[in-house]
């Protein structure tokens, strides 16, 4: 009876091209952050393993997107250290600055004076002094 029942598309997954639905499924999770993974790129080949890069996003609550921009940056940015400059309570932790040999800035501006390393997918790479 078990045999009569199976379905011959289930044989067809393995076969099936997947990425239209990778590609819809990642921009709904990217929703309002599509240049980030490519600024975290960028980043990732202006910086070696072991630095420590300091995270600044517009978002400024670990729950409204901080959250997500340190995660993802932590992932993207593998073997490097990823400081946050938000807790998860919320509470903007500028003393991590000073542990960070870059400060990744995207879509915010601090004044230009920095070493600019590298800019794009709107944001800058900082080598703090």
């Amino acid at each position: 009876m078990v045999f009569f029942r199976f379905e011959t598309r289930l044989m067809e997954i393995p076969f099936t091209d997947r990425r239209p639905l990778v590609r819809y499924f990642a921009h709904l999770a990217d929703r309002g952050w599509e240049q980030y993974l490519d600024f975290l790129v960028g980043v990732r080949a202006h910086t070696a393993k072991g630095d420590s890069i300091a995270i600044m996003v517009p978002a400024r609550h670990w729950d409204d997107g901080y959250a997500y921009a340190f995660y993802r940056a932590s992932y993207m940015l593998a073997g490097r250290r990823v400081i946050p400059l938000v807790s998860p309570d919320d509470r903007i932790v500028m003393g991590n600055l000073r542990q960070a040999t870059y400060l990744a800035e995207w879509r915010h501006d601090l004044p230009v004076d920095q070493r600019i390393v590298w800019s794009g997918a709107g944001g800058k790479l900082v080598r703090r002094r």
